[in-house]
Formats: structure tokens, sequence, C-alpha cells
């Protein structure tokens, strides 16, 4: 292949949640190509892989991961053609989604401003559908070029996709290569300003300044994760160095030198006590890869 591959690679150093053992493989691919030869090499080498953009909803297990992992933030593309209701914007779907949205920004292009702030790639964004603010990004999508478990290049409209509450028709064995959406032209200025306001109460709610992986959970039974847990009184329960926020309880923070198995031990109390004491079932909202046992 074209990229770089690295062997033992500490997923602690390519996660946001700043925990992880080593991952055997981590390959980072340069176009499309190069990125289905990496896939047909570890499919010839009996290996399994994962994809991962900017690991940002991912909690990797201390022992790490046997197999290869596959990034594709090294693929980087952006181009922006008028059209007569407004502007075709295709991206790379391992550039960051913030820096997309910054330069749809800077060009006055209107309709994802307030996803601002969510953390991760494009391509990890149209997984699970990522949203806030009332506004979900499959809502301005047109189209997503993606690699299927088979190893084809597949392109597909948007009338041919499912989305749903943080789910979408892709799973993990899919690699988002590219998205094109359609956005509005505005004022750059009011389009910042937008992204300003979703910003500082980002920042007012969310403990931003510490490691962790965003929403732990999804919400469930029309009511939001956080509620949940604080009805359950775990806000701020504390595992060695990992800590449900006392900002957000629906975010699991790194102290410093949190272990993955402390995380993970506070994921199962929260479902634990939130099940046996109000009869609710919570799903996470992140990946957990290597966690079991």
């Amino acid at each position: 292949m074209k990229g770089q591959i690295l062997e033992d690679a500490p997923m602690r150093r390519y996660t946001s949640m700043k925990v992880g053992g080593p991952a055997r493989y981590l390959a980072y691919p340069v176009d499309a190509p190069d990125l289905v030869r990496v896939v047909e090499i570890a499919k010839a080498k009996r290996m399994s892989h994962r994809f991962l953009g900017n690991g940002t909803n991912v909690i990797v297990g201390d022992r790490g991961v046997d197999h290869a992992v596959i990034r594709i933030t090294k693929m980087r593309h952006m181009q922006f053609e008028k059209r007569t209701n407004g502007v075709r914007a295709e991206v790379s779907g391992g550039i960051s989604l913030q820096r997309f949205i910054r330069e749809c920004a800077g060009r006055g292009l209107s309709g994802i401003e307030k996803l601002y702030g969510i953390p991760g790639t494009v391509a990890g964004a149209i997984k699970m559908n990522a949203g806030s603010f009332g506004v979900a990004v499959s809502d301005h999508l047109l189209s997503v070029t993606y690699l299927d478990r088979a190893g084809r290049l597949e392109t597909r409209a948007r009338s041919e996709l499912l989305f749903g509450y943080r789910t979408s028709s892709f799973t993990q064995s899919d690699c988002i290569l590219g998205v094109a959406f359609e956005l509005t032209t505005g004022e750059s200025t009011e389009i910042k300003n937008v992204m300003e306001q979703v910003w500082g109460e980002r920042w007012e709610k969310h403990p931003m300044e510490l490691p962790s992986a965003g929403s732990i959970f999804k919400n469930t039974g029309g009511k939001p994760a956080w509620r949940y847990i604080d009805e359950v009184g775990l806000r701020g329960y504390r595992m060695g160095n990992a800590c449900i926020s006392e900002k957000h309880p629906n975010f699991i923070v790194n102290l410093g030198d949190a272990r993955a198995t402390d995380i993970v031990g506070l994921i199962r109390k929260v479902k634990q006590e939130v099940y046996d004491r109000l009869g609710v079932t919570m799903e996470e909202e992140v990946e957990l890869w290597g966690c079991d046992g």
C-alpha cells in the first residue's frame, strides 16, 4: 500500500477517551484504491479489521485489539459546486466534522452549523446520524460513497438509505469514503454567530475540558439518558480515575490515567442500576472494542 502501517499502536493515543491497549496494526490508506488494498491484505491474512476516524465514539479495552485498525483521516477532499437550489458540498469521510462546518461557514453555506462542536469525522457522524439542537446530519444529505463489507465501492442516494435516532443503514463493517450535502447560501457572519452560540452551550453543559467519548447512552423512552442516571443517584460516581460527570451524567470522563476496565465498569453499573430500579434498558451510543470480560 502507499500509506503508512504502524505495529502495536497504543489506542489511547488515537481515541478521545485516552484509554486502550495496542492494536496489532494501524493502517493509514491515502486514497480509495489504497483502502481497498488494505482490506484485501487483511482478508488474505485472515485478519479481522475495523475502521476508525478520530476515535471520539470508541472505547478500546486495556489489552487492546488483535486486528487491523484502518484509519481514514489521511484521505482529505472537499469540493463545492453551485446549483440552482443551493450548493452541493462534497467531503471525504475522514475529515473532521468541525473542520468541514467551519469551511462551509466561511463560504456562507448554511444547514449544518448547529452540529458544530460534535467531535469526530464526517463519516462517524453519518454512521451514527449525529444530531444536536434539532438538526441531524442526514437532514441535508444527498449521497454517500462507501466501501461495503464485501469490499465493493458503492454510492447510495439519501432516498436509498435509512436513518433514525443515532442509527443509520451503515454498520461497523462499512467504511464511508465520501459524503455529498445540499446546503443553502446565507450570511457567513450569521452562520458563525450560530456556531458560537452552539459552542458556548456545549461548554456550559458538557465536560469538554476532560477526555471523554461524548454521550455514553442513547436517549430512551422519550427522556434524555442523563435523567435516568440522575434518578438512580449515579452523578459523580467513580471507579478508579473514571467518573460519571458531575456536569453531565451521560458523560464518563477520564480524570487522569483511567483504565478502560473502569469505564466499562461504570457503563455496566449504570445499565444495571437503571434496569433494576426503573425497569429501563439503557443502550450504549459508544462502541466498545475488546472490552469483553
